[in-house]
């Protein structure tokens, strides 16, 4: 009988374990085309545990952070005029620019939370 709660003791710090590897802030850099020749570049910070979705801007330093939904390993958030999505597996962003009926694809990248812009 000593056996089982020396199981359930491992499996719970594996749990344990296992659950904080998914609450760390991923923090990315994605990029889309412009006709210009240079990239439009959007930060994000994802946290899925507490649910945020961040945006920031380098070029304007404007930055905001909302509630987001996480499923199937892919991020979005509806800001009402514009919507993106993240599918994370894939490295790629869906901007949706409803304001203006238009849609576009960019890729991202994982970058340091230092590199983000976003306040710490």
């Amino acid at each position: 009988m000593k056996r089982v709660p020396a199981i359930a003791g491992a499996a719970l710090a594996l749990l344990m374990a296992s659950t904080s590897s998914f609450a760390a802030t991923t923090y990315l850099t994605c990029e889309f085309a412009d006709p210009s020749g240079k990239p439009q570049v959007f930060n994000f910070a994802l946290d899925q545990e507490a649910g945020t979705f961040g945006v920031y801007v380098p070029a304007s330093g404007s930055e905001r952070m909302e509630r987001g939904t996480f499923a199937d390993n892919k991020a979005s958030l509806n800001e009402g005029a514009i919507a993106w999505e993240i599918d994370l597996t894939s490295g790629t962003i869906i901007r949706d620019r409803r304001m203006v009926g238009e849609k576009d694809q960019g890729s991202c990248s994982a970058i340091s939370a230092e590199r983000s812009g976003f306040e710490q």
